[in-house]
């Protein structure tokens, strides 16, 4: 498979665009975990589910001329903004992934991280009590709406 093509080949059915580097790294986690496999395996890191391919993929795609990086700053924080350049080609990705995009698209980055965070411990010797180390992991991005719209994201993905 050639990673920096099935990266822009997402952001393509994405609408185009995908905003922070956390959404892009959960967004593919969570389509992997939903048997939409982009090829790229994931260990964990401090902000959950991490592929360092994928990270090398973004920036050869972005080397390549495919998908246009742009930094913003908002409150102090620095975020990337990928976007596809060209025509918007979708590698064989189809209605399904459309559809988890759309419903990804319905969440802030932090409920992707929580719910790809515990998705990816309950799966990796958490089991049933992935929420309780994800809460402890995650004590500052923690609040019972977020775990709430985490559990209700992984219900909806799981439900295609």
């Amino acid at each position: 498979m050639n990673y920096p093509v099935a990266v822009t080949a997402l952001v393509n059915l994405n609408g185009g665009r995908i905003v922070g580097k956390t959404r892009l790294q959960k967004t593919v986690y969570l389509l992997k975990e939903c048997g939409i496999d982009l090829g790229f395996d994931f260990d964990y890191h401090h902000y959950g589910p991490y592929s360092e391919e994928l990270s090398i993929a973004s920036s050869d795609a972005v080397a390549l001329g495919i998908l246009k990086l742009d930094w913003q700053n908002a409150y102090g924080n620095e975020y990337a903004i990928f976007s596809a350049t060209g025509p918007a080609t979708h590698n064989g990705l189809g209605a399904e992934a459309a559809a988890m995009l759309k419903i990804l698209g319905q969440y802030d980055a932090t409920v992707l991280e929580l719910a790809a965070t515990a998705d990816f411990l309950e799966k990796n010797g958490y089991a049933d009590k992935a929420w309780e180390e994800t809460e402890r992991r995650k004590a500052s991005k923690i609040s019972a709406a977020r775990v709430r719209n985490a559990k209700k994201l992984l219900e909806e993905l799981r439900a295609l």
